[in-house]
């Protein structure tokens, strides 16, 4: 019953019951400890996981090192590194046998906290005493060097991985991919996933998200495209933010019209674009001049009731403005007002500045 509240998020609940055990003499099992301790460090409530290993003890028994597992993993998660080091050292100090998993999970937690010289030295210990590296601890290193920019060292370890016999998975393609897409090498990326191909390892959804992400930011459009037609053709359904991203990168390269006709296609899927998408309609029709159908999308959204960012009205006031027609901007205006924005020094600007270069003026005629 314990390990059902730790599981239900209320190990506090399960603590109480194993009180209760303690006072009628009976020992709290170690595997409900382990979770309900694994619980708490999650919580981050590491008072609480001092109270029960203390339970624990004071009922004659002793944490083994999965319970330490738990700890140290948790106060990782917390970004208390020293704590969890500390714990480490501590089991060692009492003769606990200290396995691989628990080596990985240490050297796990030091690569999320950036902390590579003391990964690595607890990566040399581990040798050291013969124990093999997992799968786990070399992605590790990997996700680590990829992370920090360092991609040929990325991949020599993930080679080395190789060599010693593991075999390449989604995930861990997926961990290069990510690395080179992120510092720009979406060509390495790229061979990356047709050697997924090659081999036969599945694209999945992050596979594809992350490929179409790099290849828009490093401006092959086409590219990114294509690789959406294969992830249409997987049978794999896209995630609501590669469809946004499709999105926003058509609209800044002018093809505002392909982005409209792509939300009526997924819509037909039952697939909703992120709002945020909203404002790239408008802001990609503006800036090819169609700022009638910038304004009728901005209808579209106040009927859903969707507000526009303020930087949208700005496109339109600029859009408006640059063809003559004031009467629209003010328009506009008033909707911003209506919205909860204030005018900007951008759209006062245009206000003082076109009708003088247009021989416009906004006061009603006199006489």
């Amino acid at each position: 019953l314990a390990r059902a509240y730790a599981a239900e998020g209320r190990p506090l609940d399960g603590l109480g019951l194993l009180r209760d055990a303690a006072r009628r003499g009976s020992p709290p099992p170690a595997d409900a400890v382990a979770d309900l301790i694994g619980a708490f460090a999650a919580e981050g409530n590491f008072g609480k996981v001092s109270d029960t290993l203390h339970l624990m003890i004071a009922t004659g028994c002793t944490p083994d090192k999965v319970i330490y597992q738990r700890v140290i993993h948790g106060l990782f998660r917390r970004r208390m590194g020293g704590e969890a080091l500390r714990v480490f050292r501590e089991i060692k100090q009492r003769g606990y046998d200290i396995d691989g998993v628990t080596y990985t999970t240490v050297i796990h937690g030091l690569c999320e906290m950036r902390l590579i010289g003391v990964a690595q030295q607890m990566w040399d210990e581990m040798v050291g005493r013969g124990i093999a590296p997992n799968e786990y601890a070399y992605c590790s290193l990997v996700t680590y060097y990829c992370r920090v920019g360092d991609l040929d060292k990325a991949r020599k370890v993930y080679d080395e991985m190789l060599e010693k016999g593991f075999k390449q998975t989604t995930v861990s393609c997926n961990i290069l991919i990510k690395g080179f897409c992120v510092h720009g090498r979406v060509y390495d990326a790229l061979e990356v996933f047709e050697e997924m191909s090659i081999k036969g390892i599945k694209h999945d959804v992050i596979t594809y998200d992350t490929l179409i992400n790099g290849l828009f930011k490093a401006g092959k459009l086409d590219l990114a495209m294509r690789m959406y037609e294969w992830l249409l053709s997987s049978g794999l359904e896209p995630t609501s933010s590669t469809f946004g991203r499709l999105i926003c990168a058509m609209c800044e390269n002018g093809q505002v019209h392909a982005a409209v006709d792509l939300i009526k296609s997924m819509r037909t899927k039952g697939l909703e674009p992120p709002v945020w998408t909203n404002d790239h309609i408008i802001s990609g029709f503006c800036k090819i001049n169609l700022s009638d159908e910038g304004m009728a999308w901005l209808a579209g959204m106040l009927k859903d009731n969707i507000r526009p960012q303020r930087q949208t009205f700005d496109y339109l006031v600029e859009s408006l403005s640059t063809s003559g027609r004031l009467d629209d901007v003010l328009l506009v205006l008033n909707i911003m007002f209506k919205v909860g924005f204030e005018i900007g020094t951008f759209a006062c600007t245009v206000l003082a500045e076109k009708p003088c270069t247009s021989n416009v003026s906004l006061l009603p005629p006199t006489g």
